[in-house]
């Protein structure tokens, strides 16, 4: 019987799941993915996890108790730099100690990727294959190019830029929650993750001082979209250090330039109403501005 591996649709998943999806199954490496986030994995993370850290790691911990006696193997990249020498969150490289805890150190594959994604997942495909050759080819036809999203500012529309890590707005019911209220309200979106790789990891002033890979990725995108959006939302977890300093940086900035701006924080307590009251009032404010 094949070794099948699993991949929990949490964290990392949003950004790099496609590809390790892609480089196990042109390998013919059988693999399990976690459900979409629901309420049962959420209250399994959240008992299991200790209170201090924040929700996103609380899911994961959900996901890797849901595929634990489902599968021979979990996969849980220890991804230290996604690019040049920039940190990626320090609860995030120590998710496969967790995992190791939870499910037992010789279940759990775990390759460290320091900028280079090549040569971690070669020495992986050689513990199930032994042929290179094919393994080069299925890293190979696995890495796709991400094709840009072409913004417009030119609609009538108002529009809104919303910052967040990719591992929470691309939660469905957190996308529903953002994305679809500001939407209903007659907002144009616009999302971190739509902007070339270009403009995310620039160097320019403040953003050559950050060294977390993804807070540097948002303090970006809020430079980029500032002049060209009505107002600005920025969503992010309880309990995450580094997007609560980067979060008050860019509020400042946002009062220094008079463009409108809403922080929400979230946990496993937040209710849905009370952020879609939160979300339709910002919207009413900014109309009532733009009437002026």
């Amino acid at each position: 019987m094949k070794k099948r591996i699993g991949i929990i649709r949490a964290l990392l998943y949003y950004r790099y799941g496609n590809f390790f999806i892609n480089f196990f199954k042109y390998l013919g490496i059988n693999y399990l993915i976690s459900p979409e986030t629901n309420k049962e994995l959420i209250d399994l993370g959240v008992k299991n996890s200790s209170s201090e850290v924040c929700l996103p790691l609380k899911i994961a911990c959900g996901h890797l108790l849901y595929l634990k006696d489902k599968v021979d193997y979990l996969f849980i990249p220890k991804i230290i730099y996604p690019y040049e020498k920039l940190y990626t969150c320090p609860k995030m490289m120590g998710l496969p100690t967790i995992a190791w805890y939870f499910c037992g150190k010789k279940k759990i594959i775990s390759p460290t990727i320091k900028r280079n994604f090549f040569l971690p997942l070669f020495f992986l495909g050689l513990k199930f294959k032994k042929n290179p050759f094919k393994i080069i080819s299925a890293y190979l036809k696995a890495k796709e190019k991400k094709e840009n999203k072409k913004l417009s500012f030119d609609n009538e529309k108002l529009k809104v830029a919303i910052l967040s890590h990719f591992y929470n707005i691309y939660n469905k019911e957190i996308e529903d929650i953002l994305i679809g209220t500001f939407k209903k309200e007659g907002f144009s979106v616009y999302l971190k993750d739509d902007l070339d790789e270009k403009i995310l990891r620039k160097k320019d002033g403040f953003a050559k001082n950050i060294r977390w890979a993804f807070e540097r990725e948002l303090y970006n995108a809020f430079k980029y979209y500032s002049d060209k959006v009505d107002g600005i939302c920025f969503f992010f977890s309880f309990a995450c250090g580094p997007d609560s300093l980067i979060g008050e940086m860019m509020a400042k900035e946002a009062k220094e330039k008079k463009i409108p701006f809403l922080t929400i924080i979230f946990d496993e307590h937040s209710g849905k109403e009370g952020m879609i009251t939160r979300i339709e009032a910002f919207c009413e404010m900014i109309k009532k501005k733009k009437s002026l």
